[in-house]
């Protein structure tokens, strides 16, 4: 995949991840945030990297 490709699709994962969250209680906001910094750390490393992995 083109690294324009995974950043784009990347985001739009992202947004309906956080979108769901108005229809999630509070306490499990954190968790979401904490997947959401894991799978963002990794694309943007491999995005860096010049690698097409994503998790």
């Amino acid at each position: 995949m083109e690294p324009a490709e995974l950043a784009r699709r990347t985001l739009e994962a992202t947004k309906e991840r956080l979108a769901e969250l108005d229809e999630r209680p509070t306490a499990e906001h954190v968790e979401v945030f904490d997947s959401l910094h894991q799978e963002l750390s990794a694309v943007l490393g491999s995005l860096d990297q010049g690698t097409d992995t994503a998790p």
